[in-house]
């Protein structure tokens, strides 16, 4: 880690011009007020990182935004200009080895964080700014937030951390232990183009010809063994020194600013795992706002931005309006897409509002029946149970340029458990676990678990997946609970199973809020990993008959978190309703009334 006395040193160098453009100030075409800087800050491991900075009209000094990425927030004349109009100076800088940057692209690590908090720290001492710094951004910014604060930088006031990836070993690389070749190697194989449009708008709009041989030098070092995602995903399938390196909520214990962050549940690209690194922080100083959605809310939904608005100004800007006075956790329920021109536009059925993390919620457990019934009663027939066979296609849903939710490939390759009509509506939020007795045919499995409402109107909507390789059935005592089960998912932790031996192991289902109306029924459907948003799972290929137990020794339940919460009364609308698509029901619903909540 950097210390202050290093970071201090880097700052010092930095402030010397290392380029032409950086003495002068250029109009900026949107508002001529408003003008541009850019030039290259210089760290003291010898690294050049690329920035780019608009500065508002009326004089100064300014307070200050700062998007850190490692896409071409350093040579992009447009990153944070919505910003411009609230008065604040907005500063975009790439990580060291990424667009114009040199330097080694370490993804996510220490060295990013320290990077980060040179250029925080020398955006506060300019002659522009008045000293007070935010972070904004989302996704790999909001990654870069939560390190860069970490390193605790003079200067910075608050922070904006969305949408992000603080384990990411569990969060998104391998869910359940099942590595996702889907999207990290979508992400990580996008850079090179990414990084030649920096190098072009580096030349035409500021004359900067050095850019395109550093964006090239990074496209190369970017297939690096020890650099390139792909490969070490490929060849470290368990959790290890290398993930742990990278894993932010190992750090966010030391954030000391305001944290401001957001999550969708059905994020198709980091899901809402985000390292729960929310949990590790002070509850006075974390504020959170979740919705179901994809990975662009930020962008797309008005509510979003207004908060973030009060947030930026009460923390950087020092306004003084009531914000740190507000509730800390804010739930935007079953948002809903229309079209605002050509972009999408996001807008709630209905707020609900928790003082604070963690919001209090009571565990509501559901067994599974030999019927195919799910209740509040555990099973008390002996020798019950239900086989299905693997590895039959599951389900893809909202997957990108499909959307929708597909039927089941075939009826032998899943199980589904369904409540009764709920007789009044069932408000859930929080992570979930689906507690299992499963044997196999074969020494290792990969299972999937969905939960859905089937809805009086014949409609089955998606609500949330979670994820298990059996082998990896392990936990960490110390991050699990009732409601979550944490993976330990090293190598010494692996064990086969003893195929046909049945063996009780946990799925996390993953973070989700969702109200149940009266008349509907929560299912859970058990099946092969199937294709989830961006996400695809490198399944096992080896074929079974995996087998789940409901009988009294060896009783199999789902648990999910119950809170009251007001909410909007009608069903929400299958067609517009974000990430969560609906398909006809095709599975009979049990006779008789469901459970209701728990007192």
């Amino acid at each position: 880690m950097v210390g202050r006395r290093r970071r201090a040193a880097a700052v010092a160098a930095a402030m010397a011009i290392l380029c032409a453009g950086c003495a002068r100030s250029e109009p900026d075409s949107s508002d001529p007020a408003a003008s541009r800087l850019w030039g290259y800050l210089a760290l003291d491991g010898g690294e050049r990182i690329r920035y780019s900075v608009l500065l508002p009209g009326g004089g100064g000094p300014h307070p200050v935004l700062v998007e850190y990425d490692g896409y071409s927030a350093g040579s992009d004349p447009d990153i944070g200009r919505d910003w411009l109009a609230e008065g604040y100076a907005i500063v975009g800088v790439n990580v060291p080895g990424t667009g114009c940057s040199t330097g080694v692209n370490h993804i996510f690590d220490e060295t990013v964080g320290a990077a980060g908090a040179a250029a925080v720290e020398w955006a506060a001492r300019q002659p522009w700014s008045n000293g007070r710094v935010g972070m904004i951004g989302y996704s790999y910014s909001g990654y870069n937030q939560l390190w860069t604060a970490a390193q605790r930088p003079e200067g910075l006031r608050a922070i904006t951390p969305s949408k992000n990836v603080a384990d990411p070993y569990r969060d998104v690389g391998y869910p359940g232990g099942i590595q996702n070749v889907g999207f990290p190697a979508d992400w990580w194989n996008g850079f090179a183009g990414t990084w030649q449009h920096a190098a072009r708008q580096a030349e035409l709009l500021d004359g900067d010809t050095e850019c395109a041989a550093v964006a090239a030098a990074n496209t190369a070092n970017a297939r690096r063994p020890d650099i390139d995602i792909t490969e070490w995903l490929d060849n470290d399938q368990y959790f290890g020194d290398r993930y742990a390196s990278k894993s932010a909520y190992l750090h966010t214990g030391r954030i000391e600013v305001p944290a401001l962050g957001t999550q969708s549940w059905q994020d198709e690209q980091v899901g809402p795992r985000a390292g729960y690194y929310e949990e590790t922080m002070d509850p006075e100083r974390m504020w959170l706002i979740s919705s179901n959605g994809d990975h662009h809310t930020d962008l797309t939904a008005p509510d979003i931005h207004a908060v973030l608005k009060r947030f930026l100004a009460h923390f950087v800007k020092g306004e003084d309006n009531g914000f740190d006075r507000e509730p800390h956790v804010r739930l935007l329920q079953e948002m809903q897409v229309a079209a605002d021109g050509e972009k999408p536009r996001l807008t709630p059925t209905s707020v609900a509002e928790f003082d604070r993390l963690p919001v209090p919620v009571t565990p509501m457990r559901l067994w599974l029946q030999p019927d195919g019934r799910l209740d509040a009663t555990p099973p008390a027939l002996p020798g019950a149970s239900a086989r299905y066979r693997y590895p039959d296609a599951g389900a893809a849903v909202n997957v990108p340029g499909d959307g929708g939710w597909n039927p089941p490939a075939t009826g032998d390759g899943q199980l589904t458990f369904t409540t009764g009509a709920l007789p009044e509506d069932l408000s859930l939020y929080g992570p979930g676990s689906a507690d299992l007795w499963l044997s196999s045919s074969a020494p290792d499995t990969d299972v999937q678990i969905t939960v859905s409402e089937v809805r009086p109107d014949g409609q089955e909507m998606y609500v949330q997946r979670g994820w298990l390789r059996a082998s990896q059935r392990a936990l960490d005592p110390s991050r699990s609970t009732e409601l979550r089960p944490s993976g330990d998912f090293t190598a010494a932790a692996a064990t086969p199973l003893v195929p046909g031996e049945p063996t009780p192991l946990r799925v996390e289902i993953q973070k989700f809020a969702h109200v149940f109306r009266a008349g509907s029924s929560i299912r859970v459907t058990i099946d092969t990993p199937a294709p989830t948003g961006y996400w695809v799972f490198g399944t096992l290929p080896t074929p079974a008959d995996n087998t789940v137990w409901f009988e009294p020794g060896r009783p199999s339940s789902i648990v999910l978190g119950h809170t009251p919460y007001p909410h909007a009364e009608r069903l929400p609308d299958c067609a517009t309703t974000a990430q969560q698509p609906c398909r006809a029901n095709t599975v009979p619903v049990p006779e008789g009334p469901g459970p209701a909540a728990p007192s």
